[in-house]
């Protein structure tokens, strides 16, 4: 069986960087030719254990700082002719009008 666990979804920015090069398969790139994206590491508020994951769009390391309120709010990963792909990204608080 599964066990279902229920994390935070605030934290605030532990660590940040930029990915330059498209990860190997299977992932798939919203942009042809590969854009950069912002990876940062999020310490979870409550739970205090640091999660990773890929910031909006619109976001690059310029933007962000370490100790930065972030959010994980859902957007598209991808899209293809039948469906969009939808995964968690981190969300700056601070800018959420961005």
């Amino acid at each position: 069986d599964i066990e279902e666990v229920q994390l935070s979804n605030r934290g605030r920015i532990w660590s940040y960087t930029n990915s330059c090069y498209p990860p190997p398969p299977p992932f798939v790139s919203r942009h042809e030719p590969f854009q950069p994206v912002t990876i940062a590491a999020v310490e979870l508020d409550a739970e205090k254990m640091v999660v990773l994951g890929q910031v909006v769009d619109g976001y690059s390391v310029d933007d962000l700082s370490v100790g930065m309120e972030v959010e994980l709010v859902l957007d598209t990963l991808y899209e293809d002719d039948t469906n969009e792909y939808v995964v968690w990204k981190w969300r700056p608080l601070a800018a959420a009008g961005k």
